[in-house]
């Protein structure tokens, strides 16, 4: 009971937190700035939404485009954990953004929330899906972003080995 609490604690700590995305080295590079202004396409996912997964999700599945890996959590501390990673503040948004992956959320076998996965110096975070059309958007926090990061840094290592 008590990992719940803790859990919920710290997504609403993530939640409230308008912590950026700290730059990396390691990400995708920056693409030059361009008289392109950065923008919030979409408004952040309401917050009932999100607390709705984050406390009742059995099931995450994210695959990713242009790599040779998917992730599957099937325990709710997992999806907890990555859930933490997503801000409240919407991503910044520029048109050169390109989604990376998507991920699916489900309760019991059914999907109840998707999103596309971004992650780019210039636009991190998740643009989600309302009626099977992008509405809703959430920057990563600087955890998001390490989560993804240390996926990445794994695959490049599997993949030069």
């Amino acid at each position: 009971m008590m990992p719940t609490r803790l859990s919920i604690a710290l997504l609403f700590t993530s939640l409230l937190c308008t912590c950026g995305l700290a730059e990396k080295k390691e990400a995708a590079p920056e693409k030059p700035a361009q008289a392109t202004a950065i923008q919030h396409k979409y408004p952040s996912l309401p917050t009932d939404r999100l607390k709705f997964i984050f406390e009742n999700a059995t099931y995450m599945d994210a695959t990713f485009y242009k790599l040779p890996i998917s992730i599957n959590q099937n325990s709710q501390a997992q999806i907890q954990s990555t859930l933490a990673g997503t801000g409240a503040d919407p991503m910044a948004y520029r048109p050169s953004c390109e989604a990376i992956g998507h991920i699916w959320f489900q309760i019991d076998g059914k999907n109840v929330e998707e999103a596309d996965i971004y992650f780019e110096n210039q636009c991190a975070g998740y643009v989600w899906y309302d009626d099977g059309k992008p509405a809703f958007s959430n920057a990563l926090t600087e955890s998001g972003a390490n989560f993804y990061l240390n996926i990445f840094r794994s695959v490049d290592k599997n993949v030069g080995q």
